[in-house]
């Protein structure tokens, strides 16, 4: 019988030492740092750059630092303003004044245009600035502020730049159009009240995807259409993709996270239950961020499994959501703070095979403005406030815990011999 006991005892023992040493490789979502704008700003758009050492902030405020906070700066009172995915470049628009910075704040060349600016891009490395006004001008300038291009087209809701510099998508008030760095039209899809808000790139330039309202569309990088989907009963409220497009992101207004592949075929529903206000996406779609309207903040594996949870202090803003290339760093912005955290536990990334897919038809047809602000000419110190972690740590140190049961073990097996 005791025999019977110390062996049960044995199995017992090793088992929860199995299931502890198990909850030391789950993923942990750990706060890094907060920060709070200056006065009654906020924030209401993030970016993260492609290393994950810059965090960019718009809103009401413009707000930069690096990840370790060597680097902070910003200011109030803005209307128009991006960071390049390198993080070594701002581009901001203040009336008609189109401005660039260097990741520092310091202005490296600003241009007036005499009309105001209504949506601004930068290349992920700088060297490409365009920005359209509310005369439907839309205008491009080099690394060194050098007039590259003009053209004159109806009012710009979105603008973006390929990785590969050579096309410009925009999306107007009258439909979705291709532009080269010199602003020569390449191709137009003129659909009157078009819909479209979030447009995002595969990595090699060759895909391009839109989305707005309840669409999905895809298109190659000479106006083709690979494909369009009907994909939610409600409005899209943001996108994210993988850099080889493989995984498209999107949240929506009746509070699902939704996953298609590079086909526009849905892979998984997430059920958030509340209105998802950002998504962001790592580079290979492994991690998937999603800030819903009740606060809280999601993060799913590319299979839709849960693998944290963490809850603001306040409602989380509109497209104010990012995750780092890795996948090990995500911001969020609610309606008082900047939250950075650390993913802690991930599994090594697998590399998947890059896809682009062949186009279906050709379309014979010969973004909401960014929620993006800009820095005043002299710009106010912000304030970092230290964080208390928002998830929980556990009460029990799992190698502690390991360490007594193994002696607990070896008492009673000692005792029994």
């Amino acid at each position: 019988m005791k025999k019977r006991f110390r062996i049960h005892l044995i199995i017992a023992g090793f088992l929860l030492i199995i299931s502890i040493i198990g909850s030391v490789t789950a993923v942990t979502l750990v706060p890094s740092w907060r920060e709070y704008p200056a006065g009654d700003a906020t924030f209401s758009g993030v970016m993260i750059s492609t290393d994950g050492s810059m965090v960019f902030a718009s809103g009401n405020q413009l707000f930069v630092r690096s990840w370790n906070g060597d680097t902070r700066w910003g200011g109030l009172s803005g209307t128009v303003a991006t960071m390049s995915s390198d993080g070594n470049y701002v581009v901001s628009a203040i009336d008609d004044n189109v401005r660039k910075f260097n990741k520092t704040g310091s202005e490296i060349w600003n241009r007036i245009t005499g009309s105001p600016f209504r949506a601004v891009a930068v290349s992920g490395n700088g060297s490409l600035v365009i920005a359209a006004d509310n005369r439907g001008y839309i205008r491009s300038w080099t690394n060194e502020g050098n007039k590259l291009g003009l053209n004159k087209t109806d009012l710009v809701k979105r603008i973006e730049i390929s990785p590969s510099k050579s096309l410009v998508v925009v999306i107007s008030e009258d439909g979705l159009k291709f532009f080269s760095p010199a602003m020569d039209q390449i191709w137009v899809d003129n659909r009157m009240g078009n819909l479209d808000s979030f447009i995002a790139f595969s990595a090699d330039s060759s895909t391009v995807i839109t989305s707005g309202d309840t669409m999905v569309s895809s298109y190659t990088n000479s106006g083709e259409l690979n494909w369009v989907k009907d994909v939610t009963p409600n409005a899209i409220t943001d996108m994210a993709c993988s850099e080889d497009a493989t995984t498209i992101v999107l949240g929506s207004q009746d509070g699902n996270v939704l996953v298609l592949n590079q086909l526009g075929k849905e892979q998984w529903t997430y059920p958030a239950g509340s209105w998802i206000n950002g998504v962001g996406v790592s580079r290979d779609g492994s991690i998937i961020a999603a800030g819903a309207l009740d606060r809280n903040l999601y993060i799913l594996n590319q299979e839709g499994q849960l693998l944290a949870k963490t809850r603001t202090d306040t409602i989380i803003q509109q497209r104010s959501v990012a995750v780092s290339r890795d996948g090990k760093r995500v911001v969020v912005a609610d309606q008082v703070a900047l939250y950075g955290y650390e993913l802690l536990g991930l599994p090594e990334a697998t590399s998947r095979e890059t896809f682009t897919p062949a186009p279906l038809f050709t379309v014979t047809s010969s973004t909401p403005v960014p929620i993006t602000t800009t820095l005043p000419k002299t710009p106010p110190p912000t304030t970092t406030v230290p964080v208390t972690a928002s998830t929980p740590a556990s009460p029990l140190n799992p190698c502690l815990a390991i360490v007594a049961l193994s002696g607990l073990l070896l008492v009673v097996i000692r005792r029994n011999n």
